[in-house]
């Protein structure tokens, strides 16, 4: 079924020629400025502030201000549910418009290929708004002061955030020493060379989108996936993190210090746990037989990792590449502690926390 049919089914629900042909457009295109609607559609650029303003009242689109006025397709049941009562042309032309809404949208799928960045744009800010333990985040600056407020709300929250700062073109340099930090990430480091726009929240939700203009920057991935976003961890923290330098930390130097990654954890713990030190922690994290959450507070007995090399004083990250895990032990018993997808050890952390050294 074309667009015209299905504008011929719209028009039967009661819309006028007009309002069909903008519904249609703005399902194409999921959420976009009016005037962009009204060239798609062939509506007058005059006339689509009122028909928007008359399909937002009927429940098929939402209108907001954005510099211009947008607009975005509503989810259309109400629509469909009416074309399927009908005859089987207009249950065809409820079937279109599902796949016009579905294209765009990602509410309702894990992995989601989406046709404009923008819509990654949003999507990121909304992972990061429901965010509750940790964001890693690789950006451009114009990127990042977009989601600067965002972020700076995680962060009050207690979200943990590492951002790697992307130079915004392949021939620009990046002044690191010019952006405002405070407040908005946990950590900080500049790669010097260019990349992709990448987000992981809470290990669950990724945002992806390429930097690449022979792509013509046309598309993004949107995940809310376990597997995908550890594939992305592990490309965030071999690519974008542990090989570039800091330029912000907001760690503590001094217990309580929190980390989200356990192996930069194990980096740090070993010399002092080695120097006969006692490490008193609390690991927050996930029970790997229930999946449910769990908090153990306790003292390190232990550091487990199979060293790649002949190890000589504190192991470097390259060093710890394989099984990892912290041995903890309270006054019940004795827990081991892995990262991420831990599935031999007793916990998969989420976040722990140095209280004490002794």
């Amino acid at each position: 079924m074309g667009e015209r049919e299905i504008q011929a089914a719209l028009q039967d629900l009661g819309l006028s020629q007009y309002q069909a042909d903008a519904y249609t457009a703005t399902l194409e295109l999921g959420s976009a400025p009016a005037v962009d609607i009204a060239d798609t559609a062939g509506v007058p650029r005059a006339r689509i502030y009122d028909v928007l303003r008359k399909l937002e009242a009927e429940g098929y689109v939402e209108t907001y201000e954005q510099d211009s006025l947008h607009a975005r397709a509503l989810n259309p049941i109400e629509a469909t549910g009416e074309l399927e009562q009908r005859a089987e042309t207009f249950t065809r032309a409820a079937e279109q418009i599902d796949s016009l809404w579905e294209d765009p949208g990602v509410e309702d799928s894990q992995i989601t290929i989406v046709k404009r960045q923008d819509t990654v744009y949003e999507q990121a800010d909304r992972f990061i708004s429901e965010a509750t333990n940790e964001i890693q985040l690789t950006a451009t600056p114009t990127e990042f002061t977009r989601l600067r407020d965002t972020l700076a709300g995680a962060r009050d929250r207690g979200v943990y955030t590492q951002l790697t700062f992307l130079p915004p073109t392949e021939s620009a340099s990046l002044d690191a020493t010019t952006i405002d930090f405070e407040g908005a990430v946990t950590e900080a480091r500049v790669r010097t060379l260019p990349g992709p726009f990448v987000l992981i929240s809470d290990r669950e939700k990724t945002c992806f989108a390429p930097q690449t203009p022979w792509l013509n920057n046309s598309y993004g991935l949107i995940a809310d996936n376990f597997p995908i976003a550890h594939v992305f961890h592990r490309y965030f923290q071999t690519t974008h993190w542990d090989a570039w330098e800091s330029v912000y930390s907001a760690q503590a130097e001094d217990p309580p210090i929190t980390y989200v990654n356990l192996r930069h954890c194990i980096t740090d713990l070993e010399p002092i746990v080695s120097d006969g030190a006692t490490v008193r922690v609390t690991v927050e994290g996930i029970d790997t037989a229930s999946r449910e959450q769990v908090t153990v507070s306790g003292t390190v007995t232990d550091l487990l990792y199979s060293e790649a090399t002949d190890v000589l004083g504190t192991p470097e990250l390259a060093d710890i590449a394989r099984q990892v895990a912290i041995v903890v032990s309270d006054d019940r018993a004795e827990y081991t502690v892995g990262g991420w997808y831990a599935r031999v050890e007793d916990i998969e952390m989420r976040r722990l926390t140095i209280d004490e050294i002794e």
